[in-house]
């Protein structure tokens, strides 16, 4: 090459012209033309070659903002840009975001694969969200089941996540996957079940009861191991940044229909570990699956209440009759859909219809014919009955099982000997009676005249047995007075005694 041709070259190099159009200009190759022009630095051309204008160029500044501000991927920018009139494509955005976005550190893993329908994943992860018709920021709880071997996802949200919901959620998931997995595994919730010790797991007996129904295994995870749970963690913060990231809702209800074409599509594209599209995937391993039972569970919402004097307990502002006999204790109310059934002493005790309106009361028939039988004076003697202490209602209870009727009878007698001898000594007859299965007035009398009880034979041929005669001395410990019973013996023995008293 002449010097003549290469200072052409430098000219035209100079005013700015790209090195292939030089090329096609002069006739000359792409290295031949360079080689001319090496010396850039005495032609005053910065090292850097002058970039073209892109598609992008435009919305920079916005994809920056939307990056390092709004915390939105690259899918979501694509979504917010297109709608400002962007007309390019996804790759040349995604290369752009590397640029900016700060590079995280990522430790080795082991990848754990499980086989087709073996198991799932389950988690809750709260988010914050402007709902329009309140204006208020609510805390919303995604629920997320995930197929371990399709990934394919199922997601729905929920204001709470109490063991009804839970069970709601778990049902619309394994029905949309077509089948039931053989386990399904959970952080530490108290709703399923937790680690209470080393090695030790406690399970919710009302969820462990409905993991039977479906056929799944309940697995708790260990604390500590975020590992063993990836599969259902990574996807909330795809979630968070490609779905909730820039959107509106109305209300839960709102949000909830717009997570369903979204994890449509997101169910079509193909995942980043195993390359191919969930929903295919789901295809195989439905066949893998459990096939779902035949009716759905009923799903309970439990609560705790205390039996009202007025022999009910409160839902709402209804309220539902148990047996008098129940009041002031604790039960728990077991609330489906159309009943509720209310459980004392882990015994339900009463069934109810739900009551539609507001402060109904429902009264089973039972129930009231059981307190009519409760006149005010048994009442009484009943409460009276059992201020004698501790033992007194186990005792109350052997009199109503051995004596029917006659229990009030005899109750009133032993509270005349409490008068007499004072409640400690009564007491301690009680207790001593009990242990012999002797509940009668006329055995409580013979004790604190430490006399014998008298015991009934157990079975046919067998001799009575007679209780060692050595009351007298404990009962000394409890300051009995000793003082002449004939009187009170003539009572127990005399004309008030009911008809269908016998003698022990």
């Amino acid at each position: 090459m002449d010097e003549e041709l290469r200072e052409r070259l430098k000219k035209r190099r100079a005013e700015g012209i790209a090195i292939r159009e030089l090329v096609r200009e002069f006739g000359l190759s792409r290295n031949a033309v360079r080689r001319a022009l090496r010396d850039r630095a005495s032609l005053g051309i910065p090292a850097t070659v002058v970039r073209r204008a892109s598609v992008l160029d435009p919305y920079r500044a916005k994809v920056k903002h939307l990056v390092l501000e709004d915390g939105l991927s690259a899918v979501r920018v694509l979504e917010e840009i297109q709608g400002l009139g962007y007309e390019g494509g996804y790759s040349i955005l995604k290369d752009f975001i590397r640029t900016v976005r700060p590079r995280s550190h990522t430790a080795p893993t082991v990848r754990m694969e499980t086989a087709p329908g073996e198991l799932a994943q389950m988690d809750w992860s709260p988010y914050s969200v402007r709902f329009e018709d309140t204006g208020e920021v609510t805390v919303v709880h995604a629920f997320s089941l995930v197929l371990a071997w399709s990934r394919h996802l199922f997601v729905r949200f929920a204001l709470t996540t109490d063991l009804a919901t839970i069970q709601r959620l778990h049902i619309e998931a394994l029905e949309n996957a077509g089948g039931v997995p053989t386990r399904i595994n959970y952080d530490n919730m108290t709703t399923v079940g937790r680690h209470v010790g080393l090695e030790e797991v406690w399970l919710n007996p009302q969820f462990e009861e409905f993991a039977r129904h479906y056929g799944f295994a309940i697995e708790i995870l260990p604390p500590g191991m975020p590992r063993l749970h990836g599969k259902v963690e990574r996807p909330f913060g795809y979630l968070e940044g490609n779905f909730l990231a820039g959107r509106t809702f109305t209300n839960l209800d709102d949000l909830n229909r717009k997570v369903v074409p979204w994890l449509a599509k997101a169910n079509e594209r193909i995942h980043g570990t195993t390359r191919e599209r969930p929903i295919d995937r789901l295809a195989v391993e439905r066949s893998a699956l459990k096939p779902l039972p035949r009716q759905r569970a009923e799903l309970a919402r439990t609560v705790e209440r205390k039996v009202q004097t007025d022999f009910s307990v409160v839902v709402g502002t209804n309220r539902y009759s148990v047996a008098p006999r129940h009041v002031g204790k604790f039960a728990t109310v077991k609330i489906y859909a159309e009943h509720l059934e209310v459980v004392v002493d882990n015994e339900v005790v009463a069934r109810h219809g739900l009551l539609k309106g507001s402060y109904g009361r429902s009264l089973l028939a039972e129930h009231e014919a059981a307190f009519r039988t409760q006149t005010p004076q048994r009442e009484l003697l009943r409460a009276a009955f059992l201020r004698l202490g501790t033992v007194a209602e186990e005792y109350f209870e052997g009199l109503r099982r051995t004596r029917g009727s006659g229990a009030a009878y005899h109750m009133a007698r032993i509270l005349k000997l409490a008068n007499r001898h004072g409640s400690p000594a009564v007491s301690g007859a009680l207790v001593h009676a009990a242990r012999y299965g002797a509940f009668s007035a006329e055995a409580i009398a013979r004790v604190l005249q430490g006399r014998a009880l008298r015991v009934k034979p157990r079975s046919a041929g067998e001799k009575p047995v007679y209780v060692p005669e050595k009351v007298r001395r404990w009962l000394e410990s409890e300051d009995v007075e000793e003082k002449d019973l004939k009187e009170y013996d003539a009572l127990i023995e005399g004309p008030d005694k009911p008809d269908d008293e016998t003698e022990e």
